[in-house]
């Protein structure tokens, strides 16, 4: 008996380490943005769909990452409309998508890595949730008789001369039109990664941004009832940005005290006065998102990048990889600060983007 569970475990471990094996040859060998596709080989020239290949095409070329909402409606503004699948298989022709960290949902080009990039910060996603006591409110817009449509265009929204229609909804750093945001999203980066949790700015950085926008939109909300809210809200904003303040003036002088350090001691060290000054927590109210997949979106009628281990069955080693916890490996949980490992990528096309 003791002979029998010996083996058993044996067993069990000899499958659970080659699992672990197979899955970490298919985290190499899957791991990895988009190559650019070369689409014209594959559409008629000429053809309609030539024609609105190439005019999405285009929009990627002016910036590198979308929002849907966005893209969208720059497309009708072309007078260009497509049928859900239609629009879905020109984007996946060039460009894929992250499931979530810092840019999730927006289509970006493929072959560019705004992990890699620091002037990707300002196509990072921010989401505005309205208040919970607002929720009770039927504030929506009517909707036009004659079509499915709001009164209000995207471009309305993230100028804030409207208020958004949906309990939440995800920005783009680029698009909104507020003094503040765009002179903060403009700065030099102050860190050197991109993270998981708040891309290219520090999370007190991004509680801001998320004041200001709670501040902008309470400002413009069609109905009573957000008044008590506006001003609590205001308040919160001026409070987080003199913490950002601080902190970034704190920064600078440990930054200047490193710097004199080097110096030679012949040479008098500038006077650099220590302001005893503590960053404060910022208060994050938001609701944590779990962390999914990233999925890379891709055409299938396009011949994708084949894996660097051709003799490993890239179907296998997905059903393999779904069949134990992708946090662990060999118990123990892989971690990561805005690394990759927090991206499970995923060349083939996905059907888990989901409409917002």
């Amino acid at each position: 008996m003791l002979t029998f569970i010996s083996l058993y475990k044996v067993k069990y471990l000899e499958t659970y380490c080659n699992k672990a094996l197979l899955w970490f040859w298919f985290y190499l060998a899957v791991l990895q943005i988009p190559k650019k596709v070369n689409w014209e080989e594959y559409i008629p020239q000429g053809s309609d769909q030539w024609e609105s290949q190439m005019v999405v095409s285009r929009m990627f070329e002016e910036k590198p990452i979308w929002s849907k909402n966005s893209l969208t409606e720059r497309l009708l503004d072309k007078g260009l409309s497509f049928s859900p699948g239609m629009f879905r298989r020109l984007l996946c022709r060039i460009a894929y998508y992250f499931s979530s960290g810092p840019f999730q949902r927006f289509w970006i080009k493929k072959g560019y890595d705004p992990r890699k990039d620091p002037d990707s910060r300002i196509y990072q996603r921010i989401d505005y949730r309205v208040p919970v006591p607002l929720q009770r409110i039927d504030y929506q817009v009517p909707l036009r008789s004659s079509c499915n449509k709001l009164n209000h265009r995207w471009e309305d929204i993230c100028a804030f001369r409207a208020f958004p229609y949906k309990f939440q909804t995800s920005l783009q750093f680029f698009e909104l039109v507020d003094d503040y945001i765009q002179s903060e999203i403009n700065k030099p980066p102050m860190q050197a990664t991109c993270t998981f949790e708040s891309g290219w700015f520090s999370l007190n950085k991004i509680n801001c941004f998320r004041q200001r926008l709670m501040v902008r939109y309470l400002s413009i909300f069609p109905k009573p009832g957000a008044e008590s809210l506006l001003k609590a809200a205001t308040s919160k904003f001026e409070k987080l940005k003199r913490e950002c303040n601080r902190t970034v003036v704190k920064l600078g002088g440990e930054e200047c005290r490193q710097a004199n350090t080097g110096l030679e001691e012949s040479e008098e060290p500038a006077n650099v006065e220590d302001e005893d000054v503590e960053a404060a927590e910022a208060n994050n109210s938001d609701e944590e998102e779990s962390e999914e997949e990233l999925d890379l979106t891709g055409d299938t009628e396009m011949p994708m990048p084949s894996p660097s281990h051709p003799n490993i069955s890239m179907t296998h080693l997905q059903e393999l990889f779904g069949s134990f916890p992708p946090d662990e490996i060999g118990g123990d949980k892989v971690q990561g600060n805005g690394s990759e490992e927090e991206y499970h990528i995923y060349e083939e096309d996905s059907d888990n983007y989901s409409e917002e």
